[in-house]
């Protein structure tokens, strides 16, 4: 138990410290190739790798969660999952093969044939490493996985660039996926000495079969609510849109995927330890939700509030055409981050089907703010997205309380320090834009500077506490 509980601990480490390295990279190759490529690059791409993941979830069942979840299967048993999984894999790489052309005629846009199976090739290449690599989360070698995947990261992105620099354009950021998944699969095999038998007895995996479909359904309808707007978007609007979209986007979903997504993984098995006591629940969920949003509101609101500054500066100023929308996608995220996690609260009480009917609810908001949208321009779209976010909220938080029996007070205790953070940062953006002290002539990096300040010293009033013991925390563990 003991040695149990130091593996843990160990991979939780060095999963924080890949998860820390990813971020730096991505935000580095993603400066890089915003300055070498064009929007229209990035909104190609997009729609390539959003159609062959809707073709992965309705062709392919991945077996690597059955590996974890039935630690005692033999190799046989085990190969026999190798063999099926690359058999999904390469169904799913036909029927992408065959399609693209008529998905390319669907768009309008013929480059996407080529794109499309180009991009496909990383679907034949992942079924010769991913048992490998899930044996060796199984076997809890997060040290060995976490290192694969920061080399496979910074080889991956040195390819792209390259590219974008020989002037590949839209191939570069191919070729990174590609790559990727070719860098992933030399050093999973390296680092890991299992191959699989030549056999094969579907009736020895039968409850691994039924068992990864279910799971694999979970994550399917999961990517089809985070992905539809795509594929309806590619057929509504240009390439050009669909990049700046694509690339407000991806700040957007920073919060959700860098901060939310970690403290889910969290909450769910901290929540379940305590089902019993609502109590309990409803303080390790708004601790919980208080430090998400303290951390993704003011964030959110001052790159929204500055973001003609920071995309020119950091991106470019060929980038400045999606500054409206990364202003409104800005508050979306941050939305959608004090929102996500409701589902560990759900599955913590028994009840993770009420997270499939809010998915449900999500995606038929998502089609109807996109097409409904769409007959106004982009900007009528977001926003209307963003209306969705707060109403998902909303709807959300009415379910979370039939459960955890909170009230507004609870609200007030936990959020009133990032509600009056965020009031006085517009309040500092109306005197510094708006009114008549504009006479002062604040420059736009001095407004940032100011507004910055202003949020630390608010975060710091309300929260003074809870940061000093974050910093203890993080010390100790360093």
């Amino acid at each position: 138990m003991h040695d149990l509980k130091s593996k843990t601990v160990k991979g939780g480490f060095f999963l924080t410290i890949t998860s820390v390295l990813n971020q730096v990279v991505a935000i580095v190759l993603n400066i890089v190739l915003a300055r070498l490529l064009l929007a229209e690059d990035f909104g190609i791409v997009a729609l390539s790798t959003t159609y062959i993941g809707f073709i992965a979830v309705f062709t392919n069942i991945s077996f690597g969660s059955s590996v974890i979840h039935f630690a005692d299967m033999n190799k046989n048993q085990i190969s026999t999952l190798y063999w099926l999984d690359l058999m999904t894999k390469v169904f799913s790489f036909l029927i992408v093969f065959f399609t693209a052309q008529f998905v390319a005629d669907y768009y309008e846009k013929p480059e996407l044939t080529n794109i499309i199976r180009a991009t496909s090739l990383f679907i034949l290449l992942y079924p010769f490493f991913i048992v490998q690599h899930k044996i060796l989360e199984r076997d809890l070698k997060f040290n060995i996985t976490s290192k694969i995947i920061v080399i496979a990261t910074v080889l991956s992105a040195v390819v792209a660039i390259v590219g974008a620099f020989c002037g590949l354009g839209v191939y570069a950021l191919v070729l990174q996926v590609l790559s990727l998944t070719f860098f992933r699969l030399i050093f999973t095999l390296k680092y890991c000495k299992w191959r699989p038998n030549f056999y094969f007895k579907f009736n020895e995996v039968r409850e691994m079969f039924w068992y990864s479909l279910k799971y694999d359904l979970g994550n399917g309808f999961q990517y089809i609510t985070r992905n539809i707007d795509y594929l309806i978007m590619g057929k509504l609007f240009s390439s050009k849109i669909i990049g700046y979209y694509a690339f407000s986007y991806n700040i957007m979903y920073t919060p959700v995927k860098r901060v939310s997504n970690v403290f889910n993984d969290i909450l769910f098995p901290s929540l379940s330890k305590v089902k019993d006591d609502l109590q309990k629940m409803k303080i390790g969920y708004f601790k919980s939700k208080q430090l998400v949003a303290m951390i993704v509101f003011p964030v959110m609101t001052l790159v929204a509030l500055n973001a003609e500054l920071i995309i020119e500066f950091v991106f470019g100023s060929k980038w400045l055409e999606a500054v409206p929308i990364i202003r409104i996608l800005c508050f979306a995220g941050a939305f959608q981050s004090i929102t996500q996690f409701t589902s560990a609260v759900f599955a913590s009480l028994g009840k993770p089907e009420i997270t499939t009917y809010i998915s449900v609810v999500r995606t038929i908001m998502t089609i109807a703010a996109i097409v409904i949208g769409s007959f106004y321009g982009i900007l009528t779209v977001v926003w209307l997205l963003l209306i969705s976010k707060i109403v998902d909220w909303i709807l959300t938080h009415i379910l979370l309380r039939l459960y955890l029996k909170f009230d507004l007070r609870d609200f007030w205790k936990y959020l009133k320090g990032i509600l009056v953070c965020v009031l006085f940062l517009f309040m500092l953006e109306y005197v510094f834009t708006f009114s008549q002290f504009t006479e002062l002539h604040i420059n736009a990096t001095l407004k940032l500077v100011f507004e910055t300040l202003l949020a630390f010293l608010i975060t710091m009033l309300f929260y003074k506490s809870i940061i000093i013991d974050l910093y203890k925390t993080i010390r100790k563990k360093v």
